[in-house]
This record gives structure tokens, C-alpha cells and sequence, in this order.
């Protein structure tokens, strides 16, 4: 028996921290050795892109993708995958598989929307934990979308946000976007009119937009210690911070053979030459696993690039599904009913 559940069921089970206690000891597990987790692959649906199907950043000569992405945390009592389409005329449809790792059976199915929009939110904020300088109270945002929504709500648990001075493509969409989270969290989020006017004073900044292309430029980033958060667009050929700003950072990734799979802010910079792979300093699981300093004395600026890993899915999910179980939530599915191999 597992249990199948949907998007509106998820919502409650867990707080903003809860996602990022579960997010922490997850990748604690793999950075301590006794997890794995398998990189996203992407395969490629070829054709002719339509915009109005929002297949994402597609190579060319592509119109959609079919990903998947998994990993294996057996302390957690978890393994699963985590499997969706994008671009194609349904929209997004993703779906995670999670396996019970004491007994082997499949546990759940889960909806996988609404809880990646607290869970990605909380993958920044538990970098932030780790990288941030002491006292940082003013963000620097850039997207007005739901995840960015999730995003001010997951690093007002991890620092005492004051301030977030939000930039994005469409006035009338940030000033919206602002008011409802000044409502929502009252403290002072603020909508302006340039990258760099939302850079000012910033202790920490976090792109999460769908761009293509560095959302601000790094010669105008205060200096001053300060961390930066890369959540949005992950592949090859694109980026969302520039190379200014990747050279001269200390930076992490959320998982490191991801990273260096699919993260066009290091991979751009890595194929001119103006970094080598030394220059990431590691990954998630060894900053939670303690292998690792996050922010040293005489670190000027943090970089943090995620695009989401398998890792972070299992623990989310096991964490949400015995939830479920102890509340009586979703619905039982049977399998392994009897059958005979006969023709």
C-alpha cells in the first residue's frame, strides 16, 4: 500500500522551518557520506519551441524535456525520484516516487508542486544560515514571482530581515508583490527601479527568475561582506549572476557533480579559462556535514548556485509523508495485488 498525494493536501503539514530542518538533515546524511543522490538529466522532446508553452531554457531544436533526479538517504528512511515534463501543452507535471529504504516498498506519490515552493525556499535559506554575514539585515531580491514569495518567508526564519528592496522586469507586478509581503511579514519590502538600487546596503541577494542572462551587474554589488543566493535558471548555456561576481566569490553549490553538470555561472567562466574547478569551494552537504567553512574571516562576498537536487526532495518528502500518515492524509493505493505469470 502507498499513499498518492496531491498539491492542496501538502499544504499545512509543515512550517517555512520545518522545510529547512528536513532540507538540513538531508543533505547532512549525504555530506557525511552515507547518502547518494543522481544529478538531473534532461531529456530532450526535439521540435520547433512554442513560447506560449513555456518549455523553459531549450537547446535548440528542442520543444520540451522530460527530467528526473533522485537520491538515496537511508538514515532518513528514504530513497525516491522525482520525474516531470516541461514545455509541453499540459504545463509542468511532476510527480515524486518515494520509497520506504527499511522495508523497499514504494510509500508514496506525491504531487511535487507545492511542496518545491517551500522547499527550494528552503534550500536558500539554510546556505544563508551557513554563509551569510553575522547581523545581515537587508535583501536584495530580484523576481516578483511565487518563489520569491517563498523565498522572503524561508530567510526571515535564519536572520532578522529588516529590509528587502525587490527588482523585477514589470513595475506593476513588483509593486504589487510588495505590498502584499509587507502585509504578510511586516517589515519594509520595498519595490525599485534598477538592479542597483536593489543592491544598496545588501547583506544578502537572491535572484530567483527565469532570465537567461546576469539579472544585475556584479561591479555594483556593495563592498562589503555580503552573500548571494542563485536559485533561478540552471543550465549550460545560461545564467543569472555574471563573472565579475563568480570570480570574485567564495563559492558553493547545492550539490557539487550537479553543479558543474548544469550551472552556466560556473561553466561559462570555467570554459574561458577565468576559473578552474578549484574555484568552488564544495557543496551543501559538506558545509551541513561540518566538513567544510562556510564564511571565513576575511570573506568578502558568498555565491550559492542551486538548481535543485534529488537530496533535498527525499528529505522533504519522507518528512511530509509521515506527516501524513500520523494526520490520516491521502489517499491508499494498493499494489502487488495477487497475479500468476500465465499467458
Amino acid at each position: 500500500m502507498a499513499l498518492f498525494l496531491r498539491n492542496h493536501e501538502l499544504r499545512g503539514l509543515m512550517a517555512p522551518s520545518e522545510y529547512i530542518d528536513a532540507v538540513e538533515d538531508g543533505y547532512r546524511e549525504f555530506g557525511a557520506g552515507l547518502g547518494a543522490a543522481f544529478p538531473r538529466e534532461n531529456l530532450w522532446i526535439k521540435g520547433d519551441n512554442a513560447e506560449s508553452q513555456r518549455g523553459g531554457h531549450l537547446p535548440a531544436g528542442s520543444k520540451a524535456s522530460f527530467k528526473f533526479k533522485g537520491a538515496l538517504l537511508p538514515r532518513l528512511g528514504g530513497a525516491g525520484l522525482n520525474a516531470y515534463t516541461a514545455g509541453l501543452p499540459g504545463g509542468l507535471e511532476t510527480l515524486f516516487f518515494l520509497f520506504d529504504t527499511d522495508t523497499g516498498a514504494l510509500a508514496a506519490v506525491m504531487e511535487v508542486l507545492y511542496f518545491d515552493w517551500l522547499k527550494t525556499a528552503a534550500v536558500s535559506a539554510l546556505a544563508t544560515r551557513y554563509l551569510a554575514p553575522a547581523g545581515s539585515a537587508i535583501i536584495a531580491l530580484f523576481g516578483a514571482g511565487r518563489h520569491a514569495r517563498s523565498q522572503l518567508h524561508a530567510l526571515t526564519q535564519v536572520a532578522s530581515i529588516k529590509r528587502a528592496q525587490v527588482y523585477s522586469r514589470d513595475a506593476a507586478k513588483r509593486r504589487a508583490f510588495c505590498d502584499k509581503m509587507t502585509a504578510e511579514l511586516s517589515i519594509d519590502i520595498v519595490p525599485v527601479k534598477t538592479p542597483a538600487a536593489a543592491l544598496s546596503d545588501a547583506d544578502i541577494v537572491t535572484t530567483i527568475t527565469t532570465s537567461h542572462e546576469p539579472v544585475f551587474a556584479g561591479a555594483d554589488l556593495p563592498d562589503k561582506p555580503l552573500h548571494i543566493n542563485a536559485m533561478g535558471a540552471h543550465y549550460p548555456w545560461v545564467r543569472e549572476i555574471d563573472q565579475y561576481t563568480v570570480v570574485n566569490s567564495r563559492v558553493f553549490v547545492d550539490e557539487l557533480q550537479q553543479g558543474w553538470k548544469e550551472e552556466g555561472e560556473i561553466i561559462m567562466p570555467l570554459d574561458s579559462g577565468a576559473i578552474d574547478q578549484n574555484h568552488v569551494i564544495g557543496d551543501l552537504g559538506a558545509l551541513a556535514a561540518g566538513k567544510l567553512d562556510g564564511r571565513e574571516a576575511e570573506t568578502r562576498w558568498t555565491l550559492f548556485l542551486s538548481g535543485g537536487t534529488g537530496i533535498e526532495d527525499v528529505a522533504v518528502a519522507r518528512r511530509l509523508y509521515d506527516k501524513a500518515v500520523a494526520r490520516g492524509i491521502g489517499t491508499e493505493i494498493q499494489f502487488n495485488q495477487p497475479y500468476e505469470y500465465e499467458l
